[in-house]
């Protein structure tokens, strides 16, 4: 029972309490208002970025990998990445390019298709798979050593395939965990340098989050990349069949031409094509003292990719001549093949690959900011601490003053406040808390 004083001179009535009984529940304090979220920081400013140059391609593939991105409704930017992939891995040591007296290297390239879950990068990769694995069927009773497509498999794995059938193997890793991620005997995808060897992955760029920084930046610079923005819907009826078995008889005599380890195919860059990749090589070199970190590594590994991305035009576009006139040989590199190798290398593919590293390991500060905010909106958290913002979302490739100064612009832009933490008991400084703003769920 509750007995209230209203003799009181207090201008609020005291309340005493009899024995026994417990005080009314005093209104909770009302929560101070977050503040709007600046929309400056919320979700990823990707660049926009060119579409695959289907120009470069010669008329029976610009219009295969048409059709096939059309009927998909995917990105052509994911299908040309798998042909180029089938050439190379067709190929793998059965082709050398030969630059110089002392600069020759086998046909192998290291391709990705980046792009969110559910961004057709599955079925693009596809139908280039199906016609792989027909072509590695051919021949009743080949030996499982002769497989030249290797899924996901390990240093081994890719060893033996290699051997078996005398070429080389496309390395398949179309799965979650991306092309970055270890072989299935916990060796890095580095450890394939010496085998003759084309990698064509998927990659998710949330899901490499402070992979980079864990050892794998050589590893990223060696891929070439695509992360394309979503085509426009296509209506079913617009849909057509590519032709399938066009594309499998091109590749089919791709396979043909290329010899094998010992006996290989030699595609020599003649003196148009040295001059064409001379200039090239020039304003590499200069473009080189002005780039840093991921860029500048992967720019770095151009000189060597340009002259293997002609050898993989070249053959393609002896494909579709040799459909005229069957006993034409593939010929040498002349200047036009580097110089469209330089316009893929430079004005597609150079592109792609500052808006991946710019996503994947941004530099600026609203660039790491979304970084983080992507990465509160994945893990719904109430409250993070300095170490989860350094460590977990941003990998540990940032400093301490650094994440102080991202902190200090995700509180600016609403998304964290800091809570209030009561000084420890013992001597040490007391862990520094953020509180999550709950709108970010729903932004």
């Amino acid at each position: 029972m509750v007995q209230i004083d209203l003799q009181s001179s207090a201008s609020l009535p005291i309340v005493h309490l009899l024995p026994g009984k417990t005080p009314p529940a005093r209104p909770p304090a009302a929560a101070a208002a977050w503040p709007v979220l600046d929309a400056a920081v919320l979700g990823a400013r990707q660049a926009a970025v060119p579409r695959f140059p289907l120009d470069l391609l010669p008329a029976p593939w610009r219009a295969w990998v048409s059709d096939t991105a059309t009927a998909a409704n995917v990105p052509a930017d994911y299908v040309a990445q798998a042909v180029l992939a089938a050439v190379a891995g067709l190929c793998g040591a059965g082709v050398w390019v030969g630059v110089s007296a002392v600069w020759s290297a086998p046909l192998s390239l290291w391709l990705a298709a980046v792009g969110a879950p559910s961004s057709g990068k599955s079925p693009a990769l596809a139908p280039v798979h199906r016609l792989l694995r027909r072509l590695e069927s051919e021949g009743t009773g080949a030996p499982r050593r002769t497989r030249r497509i290797v899924v996901g498999g390990s240093t081994a794995e890719v060893s033996d395939a290699t051997e078996g059938n005398q070429r080389g193997v496309v390395l398949w890793r179309d799965e979650p965990a991306g092309c970055f991620a270890p072989l299935p005997d916990g060796a890095s995808v580095r450890q394939l340098d010496p085998f003759p060897v084309t990698i064509l992955g998927a990659l998710e760029p949330d899901r490499l989050v402070g992979t980079l920084q864990r050892g794998d930046a050589t590893v990223a610079a060696r891929f070439l990349y695509a992360l394309p923005a979503p085509p426009p819907f296509q209506p079913l009826a617009g849909r057509k069949p590519a032709r399938d078995e066009e594309a499998l008889a091109l590749l089919r005599a791709i396979r043909g031409k290329a010899g094998t380890i010992r006996r290989p195919l030699h595609l020599h860059v003649d003196d148009e094509g040295i001059a064409a990749l001379d200039r090239f090589l020039a304003g590499l070199h200069a473009d080189l003292g002005q780039a840093e970190g991921l860029l500048a590594a992967w720019l770095g590994k151009g000189r060597g990719v340009v002259p293997r991305l002609a050898a993989v035009l070249h053959l393609l576009d002896w494909s579709a001549r040799q459909r005229v006139d069957p006993s034409m040989a593939p010929g040498d590199l002349g200047g036009e093949a580097i110089e469209r190798a330089v316009a893929l290398w430079s004005g597609y593919y150079r592109a792609h690959a500052t808006a991946f590293f710019g996503d994947v390991a941004p530099a600026d500060l609203d660039a790491r900011a979304r970084r983080v905010v992507r990465w509160l909106q994945s893990c719904a958290l109430d409250q993070v601490s300095r170490e989860d913002i350094r460590r977990t979302a941003l990998g540990q490739t940032v400093t301490a003053s650094e994440t102080d100064r991202i902190l200090a612009r995700l509180t600016e832009a609403g998304v964290l406040r800091s809570i209030a933490t009561p000084q420890p008991a013992q001597r040490g400084r007391p862990a520094l808390r953020w509180e999550v703003n709950p709108a970010l769920r729903e932004a």
